[in-house]
């Protein structure tokens, strides 16, 4: 009877594992350029020989979160410095497709 009790709750336990979605999207570019309109504080990505990508050129309406070297920068330095990300990461709202973070 415990067996039967512990295998129900097994199939159960991982049943709800498979359901598991992910929350954003990632792609990867060799290079980026970038467009941004300060008096709006929004801006245009677009990556350069990204082949996961779905579109030419991604959009934000707020300033995402920037990864350099695996520590967090202001979004003013990343103006500064955006021609210089190799290998850049973004990563994307599932729904609107808009970035939420730029890792490089």
């Amino acid at each position: 009877m415990k067996q039967k009790i512990l295998l129900i709750f097994m199939i159960l336990f991982f049943e709800n594992s498979y359901g598991v979605k992910a929350l954003d999207i990632a792609v990867e570019a060799t290079s980026i350029k970038l467009e941004y309109i300060e008096s709006s504080n929004r801006g245009i990505i677009y990556p350069k020989q990204c082949e996961q990508c779905t579109q030419s050129y991604y959009e934000f309406t707020q300033a995402p979160k920037i990864i350099k070297n695996g520590k967090s920068i202001s979004f003013e330095n990343f103006l500064e410095d955006y021609w210089n990300a190799k290998y850049t990461t973004l990563l994307l709202d599932k729904k609107s497709l808009a970035v939420l973070k730029v890792v490089y």
